[in-house]
């Protein structure tokens, strides 16, 4: 399946700069974000249990909490605001090298290319 219109601003810079029409640009397909979740990054890297992911999980569902995941991290001293941050920014990133993944297997860049790109979109002002 492939995507017809783009929300992302590392695709969009994408199709720019290798001038790719949306035809060109694979669907990111259901399972695209799993495992790419604040928590799950937290898991992966040391920084919580699977308890105080439970915990938090567990007040968002039961008290309509409204607060982002990260947010209630936070506030609960499990992470402090730098390791939300830096989470969003590895979430931020493992977004943007799977949409270049996406165009990788296509076909329509190789990975060479992708990697410049990406530091280049990184770098921007």
């Amino acid at each position: 399946m492939l995507s017809t219109t783009s929300s992302e601003p590392f695709l969009d810079y994408l199709r720019q700069r290798l001038q790719l029409d949306d035809h060109c640009v694979p669907d990111p397909g259901e399972w695209a974000d799993a495992g790419n979740t604040i928590g799950m990054l937290a898991l992966r890297m040391n920084l919580l249990t699977v308890e105080q992911i439970d915990q938090i999980l567990d007040i968002q569902e039961n008290a309509g909490h409204s607060k982002l995941f990260g947010e209630l991290a936070a506030e609960l001293g499990f992470l402090n605001q730098e390791q939300v941050d830096r989470l969003l920014a590895i979430q931020r990133l493992n977004r943007q090298l799977e949409q270049g993944a996406r165009l990788v297997l296509a076909g329509r860049i190789d990975l060479r290319t992708l990697m410049r790109h990406l530091e280049e979109f990184v770098n921007r002002d």
